[in-house]
């Protein structure tokens, strides 16, 4: 439940950072306490215009002697501190930038061209998913760095980043890093990364992105297209506006079915012995479905390899998470004048944005139980009343927004109907028959629903004072 309740999620996270001094610990507690409640909003109104919390939340904020990254650290090791609940864990990775054009942008660092104006950061991150049901665990890393004008001026190769992340999570997690399967997409495809993963026995998924030469002198994508299929499975590729390289004009790609063949081998490339899975769509002439992934996980029948290509699938729920970061908690709005004071807020701004994805899994969890076959377990918690998630405050502006539920009624909506609810707030139509809302159609729904939780409980003090 503390996710839920902002006074708890904020000491959970931030109660252990090593400031220096408790009371400074004490403020980033509250600061972040009034940021949960009120995000994507500026410090301002997050602490509603009251002058000694807008000074206290400030002096943190330019407090030279506490670092950004103590921040962080107390937000991972909080994380760390729940993996024992799970059985097996995904840690996705992924990086991104922090954009901004303002007088900041000078002491910040390149994104595109030398003369661009946006500038900023480049990060990379680590989220830990539950293996069973693939809901956000918390983040466990990132690491945070300034691009040089000049590529001969940067301290050591970005590729480094993997690795690093893998070093940071092993020391976090110890005995439990036995768990974590990483998963990364195609850039993450470097020798000595998957050296490293194997030298400290741990376990991966990779998208393959180089047609490396094998033992026996073969090419990998050659050699696993001769392999004998184990089987195939069908998926739904959604409707989507696709851009011809060529020409640059977006046309649409209506929704269709794909049937994909699988096949799997074991390989070696010196000094690597990893297995090879390959999915492949069957009949399809233009934007053919295919990927290579690269595993330390078991792929002798059919079944296991699906498990692969499931986990990989997780994968996407790193770009969610920075469109959270952006969108839900408004970590690229934020109008700091100093480099420091701006990562500070952006530091905090990471783990709100990590809760808004919580919040909605907390609502959305029965499609990834059924996915995993899990049918009667979904349809409990579809069925299970959203108080557990909703203050009370919250669902009852539900059902008065809602004009097919009766306005009258007491009842408490389920965890279906509230997450229905808050998806036709943000604008939800379905256009693509698949029932699940996009995360800033879902983020939308959930601002609207804050914005007018402001005026309701506002309304309620007046009526108090009132009578």
């Amino acid at each position: 439940m503390s996710i839920f309740q902002t006074s708890v999620w904020a000491y959970n996270h931030f109660s252990n950072a090593k400031l220096g001094d408790t009371r400074r610990t004490n403020r980033l507690v509250n600061v972040a306490d009034l940021a949960a409640k009120s995000s994507g909003e500026s410090i301002a109104r997050a602490c509603e215009g009251i002058d000694s919390a807008i000074e206290g939340a400030y002096r943190l904020i330019r407090n030279e002697h506490i670092k950004p990254h103590e921040i962080r650290n107390s937000g991972f090791a909080y994380t760390a501190s729940q993996v024992s609940e799970f059985d097996e864990i995904i840690a996705i990775d992924d990086t991104t930038s922090l954009s901004y054009k303002h007088s900041v942008a000078g002491s910040l660092g390149k994104l595109g061209k030398e003369t661009d104006k946006a500038r900023g950061w480049w990060v990379h991150s680590t989220l830990l998913l539950d293996g069973l049901t693939t809901k956000t665990i918390g983040l466990i890393t990132q690491d945070w760095w300034l691009r040089p004008n000049e590529y001969a001026e940067s301290d050591e190769k970005e590729s480094g980043k993997w690795s690093d992340s893998s070093y940071f999570m092993r020391n976090r997690l110890g005995s439990e890093m036995k768990k974590v399967i990483s998963v990364c997409d195609r850039e993450a495809d470097f020798f000595d990364y998957m050296v490293d993963k194997l030298d400290h026995e741990e376990r991966f998924v990779i998208r393959a992105k180089h047609n490396r030469k094998l033992e026996d002198g073969t090419k990998l994508f050659d050699f696993v297209a001769t392999q004998e299929s184990i089987g195939s499975y069908t998926i739904e590729v959604p409707q989507k506006g696709v851009r011809n390289k060529r020409t640059g004009k977006v046309k649409n790609r209506p929704k269709r079915k794909a049937k994909l063949t699988v096949k799997t081998a074991n390989i070696t490339i010196k000094p690597l012995n990893i297995n090879v899975i390959h999915a492949e769509e069957i009949g399809a002439e233009e934007d053919k479905l295919s990927w290579t992934l690269l595993t330390t996980e078991p792929v002798n029948n059919l079944e296991a390899a699906m498990k692969i290509i499931d986990i990989y699938t997780a994968r996407w729920r790193i770009e969610d998470f920075h469109k959270s970061w952006k969108t839900g908690a408004g970590v690229e709005r934020l109008r700091m004048t100093r480099a420091d004071n701006l990562e500070r807020v952006a530091s905090v701004l990471a783990f709100i944005g990590v809760r808004l994805l919580q919040l909605k899994e907390a609502l959305t969890v029965s499609i990834y139980l059924k996915k995993n076959g899990l049918m009667k377990e979904a349809e409990l918690h579809e069925n299970t009343k959203c108080d557990r998630v909703l203050e009370e405050d919250e669902w009852k502006l539900l059902l008065y927004l809602q004009p097919q539920w009766s306005v009258k009624t007491s009842t408490i909506p389920t965890l279906k109907e509230a997450y229905e609810a808050i998806a036709k707030l943000g604008g939800f139509y379905d256009s693509k028959r698949t029932g699940i809302a996009s995360w800033e159609t879902i983020w939308n729904g959930w601002s609207k629903l804050q914005d007018t939780l402001i005026g309701y409980r506002a309304a309620k003090e007046f009526m108090k004072i009132d009578k």
